[in-house]
């Protein structure tokens, strides 16, 4: 709601002086709610409290990350309802958009444990970045194991930075910001303590900043099941299943939705590789020419990838300097100058979704970038 106003009025400062009228004639806030929300906002105002929070973010060495900052994760702004603000404890990557989703049961077994620590650090070793919750169970088990192979790993956290969740995992939260392996991240308030409401929230976070989730393990009432459906029907990423035994509680939530046909059964981190698309396939091309392990991924942003600049580029360029699809071309050749996306999928003559896709692609190799509501070709 508040992201809706910012963008309907240009920015925080000019929300915060809006009247309750004005504020109800956003699409979606009916009066009853705009006469809220100002009261609400306007106490924002009296009791001090952005300064307060400022303070906190700054004694805890945490930086406000704005929606239209370059270092917001690319993905996460294609997603229906995109976090206004994110804490970031840590350092958020561009190559981090090379992020594979891994959640499962809090309560799992020695197998569900097992396999994550094995997907978690052969995917981050091949150079996706490993994205979680920082939870018991699942969850923990795979940012370990990317710590121990070194890759990259974000932990999305259900409370705010100041009171992280759980505490026994704030060890493991410090050696991703130490060791500078990632980032701990929450859309909520330093204070805000973690609350049931908020982890089906952060669950869309750890979705929207992935290509795509594996589920390693969960029961058919498995709260990794929502970050599964939200994966396929509201971003549109690639979703994936390990299969347990067959009469393992354990894994029943993992054989439905395989059975159901909306994740892909995968029993291998050359599964999940294939299952990525276009930059999963760069990655496995990587890891195989490499040998055991891939080599750390960079990708320049300020470069255009245009047919014209890769022409120009060395032998040893970046993962994200592979030749273009055709629609890609297209796309690049239309934004000469900044295009919404409607304009964009009346240019391509096509539905809205594999535009979407392709400008995914194009902004993680960062080819284009957005301003405001437009695309623009980055230069």
């Amino acid at each position: 709601m508040i992201g809706r106003c910012v963008e309907a009025f240009g920015s925080a400062e000019a929300t915060l002086g809006m009247t309750g009228q004005q504020l109800g004639g956003i699409k979606g806030i009916s009066a009853n709610r705009a006469g809220e929300l100002k009261r609400k906002l306007d106490e924002v105002v009296r009791s001090g409290a952005v300064d307060h929070e400022l303070e906190a973010t700054h004694a805890a060495g945490v930086r406000l990350v704005h929606r239209e900052d370059e270092a917001y994760p690319k993905l996460l702004r294609h997603i229906p309802d995109p976090p206004l603000l994110l804490w970031v404890r840590g350092e958020l990557k561009e190559d981090d958009a090379l992020g594979l989703g891994i959640v499962g049961s809090r309560k799992c077994s020695h197998y569900g444990r097992e396999q994550a620590d094995r997907f978690a650090a052969q995917c981050a070793s091949a150079g996706l970045c490993i994205i979680s919750g920082g939870a018991y169970g699942i969850d923990i088990a795979a940012h370990r194991a990317v710590l121990r192979v070194k890759g990259r790993t974000v932990a999305v956290i259900g409370s705010g930075l100041g009171v992280p969740y759980p505490k026994d995992h704030v060890p493991v939260f410090d050696e991703i910001v130490g060791e500078g392996l990632g980032a701990v991240v929450s859309e909520f308030p330093m204070s805000v303590g973690p609350k049931p409401e908020n982890f089906p929230r952060r669950n869309r976070i750890i979705s929207g900043m992935a290509m795509g989730v594996l589920v390693v393990e969960a029961a058919k009432r498995s709260g990794a099941l929502i970050t599964a459906r939200l994966c396929v029907e509201d971003h549109g990423r690639e979703c994936m299943a390990l299969p347990g035994r067959v009469d393992a509680p354990a894994s029943a939530g993992c054989h439905q939705i395989i059975r159901d046909g909306w994740a892909t059964l995968v029993t291998s981190a050359t599964d999940v590789r294939d299952q990525l698309g276009e930059a999963g396939q760069l990655l496995k091309a990587e890891f195989e020419a490499d040998g055991s392990s891939a080599k750390p991924l960079s990708a320049d942003a300020s470069t255009e990838i245009s047919g014209e600049a890769s022409a120009g580029n060395s032998a040893g360029a970046s993962l994200f300097d592979a030749t273009l699809t055709d629609s890609q071309k297209r796309l690049v050749e239309a934004l000469s100058e900044g295009r919404s996306l409607d304009q964009l999928v009346a240019w391509m003559g096509t539905e809205v979704g594999p535009v979407q896709a392709d400008l995914t692609m194009l902004e993680i190799r960062g080819v284009i970038q957005r301003q405001g509501g437009l695309f623009v070709r980055r230069r």
